[in-house]
């Protein structure tokens, strides 16, 4: 079985696109957001779909696509049933499940969720310590406001405050925690099995990075290869999905698939924020943005 690839990031950070970007080289499987990890075991992962039936889509279609052959509203109520038999199997089971399903292919998981739950990173190192992790970021501005228009887009019809269920999303939840996470983690982790790209650089220039990310896999770096991760709409994850699994990746992505031209703008780490302008970035924010080159 080929260890897995995890791409860690905040939401907002490219990594759908990048995903379906890699998932479509012949050797590797870019799944949508299974949140396996976010739990220890299936009874508990069902307990958080029941508050936020959303974070099932995507795993109910990795399920229906790799156990089923197929994304149609029958696979994925089959899903649902399989799902419920599982009882106190752990999940890092059901993802080796997943992975078997996947052989020969290396399956991706680019999970957001798994930055901010408690014990997910711990749980996916304790199951797959070889495995290998790609921690991706955005500007902490672009990242902020692109976060912040996405959750007021979803509570426009309630109002209140922006929040993530334990308080105002603040920058520092949005970016800089997610990001201490995932670098105080990387730190138990091999150099060889761990990789930081800046998100902006792969979209400006992806026929530049896409070999690099390959040849660090271990993976071919051949023509064919590089042109098919050049087309993430081909990945069976990259459109709408049924009526009871419609989701599974960041919507403006699900719709709106194909790779388009990237050009990065210029922005700064000083200025107020667009939707609080008693909002600035404090120093250890600047800090940590610095140190990932912005």
């Amino acid at each position: 079985m080929t260890e897995p690839l995890f791409i860690l990031a905040p939401p907002r950070s490219f990594t759908s696109v990048l995903c379906a970007m890699l998932g479509n080289h012949p050797a590797m499987l870019g799944l949508p957001e299974t949140n396996l990890f976010a739990a220890g075991t299936m009874s508990e992962l069902k307990r958080i779909h029941a508050s936020r039936p959303r974070f099932s889509h995507g795993l109910l279609r990795s399920i229906a696509q790799l156990g089923l052959g197929g994304q149609t509203v029958e696979d994925v109520d089959a899903a649902q049933r399989w799902i419920e038999e599982q009882g106190e199997v752990s999940t890092a089971d059901v993802f080796r499940d997943l992975m078997d399903w996947a052989e020969p292919r290396t399956v991706i998981d680019k999970s957001p969720m798994y930055v901010y739950a408690d014990g997910a990173l711990d749980r996916i190192l304790d199951a797959f310590p070889h495995a290998r992790f790609l921690h991706l970021s955005r500007h902490p501005r672009a990242t902020c406001e692109s976060i912040h228009e996405t959750h007021n887009m979803a509570q426009e019809a309630t109002g209140g405050t922006l929040s993530d269920g334990n308080g105002a999303l603040t920058p520092e939840k949005m970016w800089l925690r997610p990001h201490l996470r995932i670098i105080e983690m990387i730190e138990t982790v091999p150099m060889d099995q761990q990789m930081f790209l800046r998100g902006e650089a792969l979209m400006a220039d992806p026929k530049l990075y896409l070999p690099q990310i390959a040849e660090w896999l271990g993976v071919s770096t051949d023509a064919d290869a590089i042109a098919a991760m050049m087309r993430p709409e081909k990945s069976p994850f990259a459109s709408m999905g049924p009526e009871n699994a419609r989701l599974g990746n960041d919507p403006r992505f699900l719709q709106n698939p194909a790779l388009r031209p990237f050009k990065d703008k210029p922005s700064d780490l000083e200025s107020p924020l667009s939707w609080d302008s008693s909002l600035v970035f404090d120093e250890v924010l600047q800090h940590y943005a610095m140190y990932f080159g912005y």
